[in-house]
């Protein structure tokens, strides 16, 4: 009774699957159900507010600052390389040198400045 049950099982989970990947995959614009209740020529989804205050920040700081010092434009003038992390750590090293150049201004002082909350 158990290999019964245990073949008939089989048996259909089989079938089920098997039907399930036989149907053809229509894309939403040649669905015609989909397509009575919403249109195909919806507007393009618009970038976040993080994202347009990530794309602001790199054409406005980070593009300019790194772009001008010499060595990354010497470093990394070839085209066709892949990008690797050293890439971003000397490029990183080189904005921060430029836009943090004291200690006052560094987050940590500005962290170890505030009072000790709890006490």
């Amino acid at each position: 009774m158990k290999k019964l049950n245990l073949t008939l099982l089989t048996t259909l989970t089989l079938l089920t699957f098997s039907a399930c990947s036989s149907k053809p995959i229509h894309a939403p614009s040649q669905n015609k159900a989909l397509n009575s209740v919403t249109s195909s020529t919806a507007q393009k989804e618009k970038d976040g507010a993080m994202q347009q205050s990530l794309d602001k920040w790199l054409n406005d700081e980070w593009t300019p600052i790194v772009e001008k010092d010499e060595i990354i434009k010497e470093k990394y003038k070839d085209e066709k390389r892949d990008f690797t992390l050293q890439e971003y750590v000397d490029k990183s090293e080189v904005y921060i040198r430029d836009t943090n150049s004291s200690y006052e201004n560094s987050h940590s002082q500005k962290m170890k400045s505030m009072p000790v909350i709890g006490n």
